[in-house]
């Protein structure tokens, strides 16, 4: 019994000891020891895959789902939607607890809550030990504010840990007598309140509010929003972090209710995401004499005037910052952008304007499509320069009629003509395959190499594209089928673009709309595919399954790159035989500068593992799969339980986007 107590003693000291340490610190510390646990227990793999494998054949991944307690959160598109419990009032929702989401486990009802972070005792001293203190001017446009809604925004401004700022509120000419008298009374020490004469528009009345700034910084906050109280105070570390140009943060909603709501836990700067969704959006903090240089904001683009100003940003700086934690407080009002994107016609033709004028600037041709299945939402399909050739480069092993399907359905199915297949035979010996091989030998546009070596996915390929003549090089698996005709000129107009590194496409299961390719997420249980078993026509996670994302990696089950890119990287790593090399790829060509795209609008069917089964079933090749990924690590040390384009609010285990149980 006395060594019982002396135990509870012990870790009660240990739990006050790490309850002192800062929040990120205590979260990292967690996050690794839970990866040198998982990494120490490899035992725990089988398990994990044998719950995908039981996920997948209940129909999709909301039958089970251990990492929420027995509950799935399905995140919808463009919110985390949390789905209804068997509470009649209740719902599935994250709580937020010092910048981070947990469920709330109330016995009535599951719901959102914001939990604002606890302010340090010695803030005081955190702001006088910064190197530099950048002063923030905060500009507020404002129409007919309601006074409640007002005084809520004055007293978030009013609630910052940091100190240096200047609140400018720019009365667009508001008719309403009472808000009028609501802003003079606003005006003091901090707070400074202009009148336009005339009503000008947001962006104009915005650019009157830079103008009076004074800040090294301008942040943008709209007059019926709310600032965190640790707003400026983050801005201020990453400010000096960083000496950033723009720098945004994550952000949630405030509903009619008063509840938070729909925290959006976005990636690193993204410049193809940012092409497909106006993902930085709140809080947004660009340098004032930046924005004086571009000329604030445009009035042609109201209503996606910070979009079309993020974009003229990006055009000028790469240096973007981004604070993974919610800053600002969107509020939803019925017929705001906030409410659905679809509630204004004007702002959704603003968004496309903004984007074809980016087009336009960068000397890139491309149309910008609407999604009719994804109301207010659009994508761009760039036009291909020229007429390159793609090598599709096709591993293969005693697999002749799933190969010769493959490649049916590529001669068949493909609108873009310029192209040779590379068949990569590694020692094929049945006689049925043999004559499959030589029957396809003989088509026009395809070659068949004999290679007959031990499996080494990497430098098979690495062969396949010695021998290809084509600018582009095109990885498939044999087991693959073409599904969009167009897929080869929506994957080059990106694989085109100076910035882009390996493009993918949605594959999907067989006989389903399930997916079992959208993207690789880099996991504290190392990389692993998006959205896994997931439908392919249900917008999730802000639709990143729907919209064009930037990503870590890409599958080489169909992965497109232009040579020279292919090249600067070393093409795969062949001490990397058998996995991870593709994700290997995608972190090297990251390193190297470059973004990898998905491109949902292709699709394949991919017939997974056909060609060399699972190796999770295999004692010796399960083993084999953790000291390569183990070597992954040692190799790239900076991703190692690290997606830049992922967040660490979201679960470190749920390739479904979805937020922690705890």
């Amino acid at each position: 019994m006395k060594e019982k107590f002396k135990r509870i003693a012990t870790s009660r000291a240990v739990r006050a000891t790490l309850q002192r340490l800062p929040t990120r610190s205590r979260h990292a510390l967690r996050r690794a020891l839970k990866a040198t646990y998982w990494m120490a227990t490899p035992h725990l793999l089988p398990q994990r895959l044998k719950f995908l494998r039981m996920r997948r054949q209940l129909g999709g991944v909301a039958a089970v789902n251990v990492t929420a307690a027995s509950v799935s959160i399905t995140p919808s598109y463009f919110s985390f939607a949390p789905q209804k419990t068997r509470s009649s009032t209740g719902v599935w929702a994250p709580v937020h607890e010092a910048g981070r989401y947990s469920l709330d486990t109330d016995w009535k009802q599951y719901r959102y809550a914001y939990l604002p972070p606890r302010r340090p005792d010695d803030i005081a001293r955190r702001i006088a030990a910064l190197k530099s203190r950048p002063f923030f001017s905060i500009v507020t446009p404002a129409y007919n504010t309601p006074v409640d809604l007002l005084q809520k925004l004055l007293a978030s401004v009013e609630a910052q840990w940091y100190g240096d700022y200047e609140l400018i509120i720019v009365d667009d000419h508001s008719p309403s007598e009472t808000a009028r008298e609501a802003l003079h009374a606003a005006a003091g020490n901090r707070v400074k309140v202009l009148r336009l004469e005339r009503n000008a528009g947001i962006s104009e009345a915005t650019n009157a509010g830079i103008r009076e700034a004074r800040g090294d910084y301008v942040v943008f906050l709209d007059h019926d929003d709310e600032l965190t109280p640790d707003c400026l105070w983050e801005l201020a570390i990453a400010a000096n972090a960083t000496d950033a140009d723009f720098i945004y943060s994550d952000e949630d909603k405030i509903l009619s209710t008063g509840e938070f709501s729909e925290p959006f836990f976005k990636p690193d700067w993204s410049p193809d995401t940012v092409m497909s969704t106006m993902f930085t959006c709140h809080v947004s903090a660009a340098k004032r004499a930046l924005v004086i240089e571009l000329g604030g904001l445009r009035s042609e683009y109201d209503g996606a005037q910070d979009w079309d100003f993020v974009l003229r940003i990006a055009e000028r700086t790469p240096r973007i910052a981004h604070i993974p934690k919610v800053l600002y407080h969107w509020r939803v009002i019925p017929g705001s952008v906030a409410a659905d994107l679809a509630e204004k016609p004007y702002a959704v033709d603003a968004s496309v304007r903004a984007r074809e004028a980016a087009l336009e600037r960068r000397g890139l041709k491309g149309v910008v499509e609407p999604l009719p299945f994804l109301p207010g939402h659009a994508r761009v399909k760039y036009e291909v320069s020229g007429s390159p050739l793609v090598s599709i480069v096709i591993p293969s092993r005693d697999n002749g009629t799933v190969l010769t399907r493959c490649v049916e359905s590529i001669f068949a199915r493909t609108t873009w003509r310029e192209f040779e297949i590379i068949v990569m035979d590694n020692g094929s010996r049945r006689p049925q395959t043999l004559a499959q091989l030589d029957a396809l030998a003989a088509m026009e546009r395809v070659t068949v190499v004999r290679h007959d070596f031990p499996f080494n996915y990497s430098e098979i390929n690495n062969v396949g594209a010695r021998r290809a003549r084509g600018e582009f090089l095109l990885f498939l698996n044999d087991d693959t089928e073409v599904i969009s005709p167009d897929w080869m000129e929506r994957m080059l107009g990106y694989a085109q673009l100076p910035h882009v590194g390996a493009v993918g496409a949605k594959l999907i299961f067989p006989g389903t709309r399930s997916m079992q390719h959208c993207g690789i997420v880099n996991l504290a249980a190392g990389p692993g595919h998006a959205f896994f078993a997931a439908d392919a026509d249900t917008p999730v996670a802000f639709a990143r399954n729907m919209l064009e994302y930037d990503w870590i990696a890409i599958t080489g089950a169909c992965l497109l790159i232009q040579r020279s890119k292919f090249d600067v990287v070393g093409g795969f790593d062949e001490t990397f035989p058998i996995a991870y090399n593709d994700v290997d790829l995608g972190f090297a060509l990251v390193d190297a500068g470059f973004y990898n795209v998905l491109c949902p609008s292709v699709e394949l069917i991919h017939h997974e593992s056909l060609t060399r089964g699972d190796d999770s079933l295999d004692p010796e090749k399960l083993a084999r799969l953790v000291r390569e990924r183990q070597r992954l690590y040692a190799k790239h040390p900076r991703f190692y339980m690290r997606d830049p384009f992922h967040n660490p609010n979201l679960s470190p285990s749920d390739v479904q986007f979805r937020i922690p149980a705890g």
